[in-house]
């Protein structure tokens, strides 16, 4: 590779380092950089703006940034007014900020604020918003009422589609876990500079001296640097904060980075347009690339793939969302109870994209019966210790909607999967909303009624279950096996004692498939209504498998076989070693609703 072509950075060189990178990332020469990428989206990315209705919805208030001769300042810009866009700040608390809005000094912020008296982070903002010619910020702790009775978070915080997805452009400050830490941090250098300057240009004329380009020479690239990691991502607010909008602007350890619906920049000199790669791929390879991109891509990306698949294809259309939720379920709260709020903004835009506007407390009515057949990664059917504490701390949330475990990951068996079969019905949702008017966040309270085969069993875990002599149905026994490898310290005392009552509830099928799976819904009654209908708390989920033999020796089997490199076959064993074991013990429970169908029940569960 020829020196000139470092010099130049091309953005396909795999040696690293292109560009060179300052120490400093408040100096002046940073701030171009970070400028000159807004710029460029602005005039060039034309899918960049904002194009949902209601993005343009002004902030409530905003804050005026100033310059170096007059101090930021509050501002509650009219209903119709054009400030002329905003920037919108993501970051971490990290404890509370040394200066919040509240009713008491909402006055006094509107005649000024001295720079100095802000927390490092905010002062940050201000600077790069500053820098690139943008009047306006928008900071939650500055921007919203944080005093505990005010409606006005509520009414705010169910707003964040236009704060964000609206905004010109969101900084995040991914390198700082406090909002006293600041994020525009001195980065250590990774490149030395060589005494060498090219004196002429490529066309053999002389270099004026704005032209002269120095070589530096570095190690390789770490290609973690690239990532975004850090306490910004496991924040539960943050994820739709870096989500929603069209343009980021990442602050990290070792370098800024720029992401918007056409480019991926780094500092370093690496470009990438991966929405215009998915977008090629639907129209030339069928659309299947979108799910080897990150969610932001795919996010992005979703309006033109929704228009390359059926419109009958509910596991495609709603794929996205369980995806987000695997992301979601494992990030911190400082209030858990603002779980289904955090989500709220990506809610709607997702509901907007696919049309779909029946929201239920993070699950979507048209598919719901797919929706509620989600599990702890792990453990399907037992809680883990962070689960059963959570669920003692906190009855925020109803049982049957995902936000109710710990901070565990998600996971729905059935997103990918559109060949189904629904053993139940539902036939009501029922949400008591914090805020009537957004269906997209909190809840009070909420209840499913639905009809479906059940069966009732007295416990979950009857440690008898290996005694061939002890009566229980092939049901009890599975249960009880799987109860006993999912209890980590024991089981609880709950799901042992005679005296329960727990059912099973026939949800969904595959097929069709050689590998029969059916997924039970497993729920402990906690009451009845004054009609007799018994209300159930859901508990978890247990999969049954069964392989139909009748395809065993069937040249169809071998090629599948041969797919999938032995993996299943492997799976199955050969011989009695496949009909023993969980397999065989979730046959017999087959074999036995077959012998005896279940009663169809309709029960509430809340």
């Amino acid at each position: 590779m020829r020196v000139s072509d470092l010099i130049q950075g091309d953005e396909k060189n795999p040696l690293g380092i292109l560009r060179e990178m300052h120490r400093d990332p408040a100096s002046e020469s940073s701030l171009r950089i970070a400028a000159s990428w807004l710029a460029n989206c602005f005039q060039n990315h034309a899918r960049c703006s904002p194009t949902v209705p209601g993005y343009q919805i002004l902030p409530r208030r905003l804050l005026n940034v100033g310059d170096e001769n007059k101090d930021p300042f509050l501002v509650e810009p009219a209903a119709n007014s054009h400030p002329g866009g905003w920037v919108a700040l993501s970051y971490c608390w990290g404890g509370e900020p040394s200066m919040r809005l509240t009713k008491e000094n909402v006055g006094r912020l509107k005649q000024g604020i001295a720079l100095n008296r802000l927390d490092a982070t905010i002062q940050d903002a201000i600077l790069v918003t500053r820098a690139l010619g943008i009047t306006y910020l928008w900071i939650d702790a500055l921007c919203i009422l944080q005093d505990h009775d005010s409606r006005d978070w509520n009414e705010q915080s169910s707003k964040m589609t236009a704060i964000y997805g609206g905004s010109t452009l969101t900084i995040v400050a991914a390198n700082s876990s406090s909002v006293m830490q600041g994020f525009l941090k001195e980065r250590k250098l990774q490149y030395i500079p060589l005494g060498w300057v090219r004196q002429t240009a490529r066309d053999g004329q002389p270099l004026r001296n704005s032209d002269q380009q120095r070589l530096h020479i570095s190690p390789s690239w770490n290609p973690e640097d690239d990532k975004i990691t850090g306490p910004w991502t496991t924040r539960g607010w943050t994820m739709q904060e870096g989500l929603l909008p069209n343009r980021l602007l990442f602050y990290t350890s070792s370098q800024m980075i720029w992401k918007c619906c056409t480019m991926l920049e780094y500092e370093r000199g690496c470009k990438q347009d991966p929405l215009t790669e998915i977008i090629d791929g639907l129209i030339n390879a069928g659309g299947q690339d979108i799910w080897n991109f990150d969610n932001f891509s795919k996010l992005k990306a979703l309006p033109w793939y929704l228009q390359s698949i059926p419109e009958t294809l509910l596991s495609e259309k709603y794929r996205l969302w369980y995806a987000l939720v695997e992301n979601y379920t494992p990030r911190r709260f400082k209030h858990i109870q603002d779980r289904l709020v955090a989500i709220s903004g990506l809610a709607k835009i997702f509901g907007d994209l696919i049309q779909d506007d029946e929201y239920v407390a993070g699950l979507w009515r048209r598919d719901m019966t797919r929706g509620l057949s989600w599990h702890v990664s792990g453990a399907k059917l037992i809680p883990s210790k962070t689960t059963q504490s959570f669920s003692i701390s906190t009855d925020k949330f109803p049982s049957w909607t995902w936000a109710s475990v710990g901070y565990d990951v998600v996971v729905n068996d059935h997103a990918k999967q559109d060949a189904l079969r629904s053993f139940s019905v539902i036939e009501d949702v029922q949400l008591d909303l914090v805020d009537p008017a957004n269906p997209f966040g909190a809840v009070r309270s909420g209840s499913v009624t639905i009809t479906g085969p059940l069966f009732e069993l007295p416990r979950l875990y009857n440690e008898q279950w290996r005694c061939n002599e002890t009566p229980m149905s092939a049901l009890e026994r599975y249960v009880s096996n799987v109860v006993e490898k999912e209890s980590i310290g024991g089981v609880e005392e709950r799901f042992s004692s005679p005296n329960g009552r727990f059912a099973a509830l026939q949800m969904l099928q595959h097929f069709p498939s050689m590998d029969r799976r059916l997924d039970l819904l497993v729920l402990e009654a906690t009451g009845d209504t004054s009609d007799g209908m018994t209300l159930y708390h859901r508990i978890g989920l247990l999969t049954l498998r069964d392989i139909d033999r009748r395809f065993i020796a069937s040249p169809a089997l071998a090629k599948v076989l041969e797919k999938s490199k032995g993996s299943l076959r492997s799976r199955l064993g050969s011989g009695s070693r496949r009909r023993s074991g969980k397999l065989q013990e979730s046959k017999e429970v087959f074999e036995e609703m077959v012998a005896e169908p279940w009663p169809r029940r309709t029960i509430i569960i809340i």
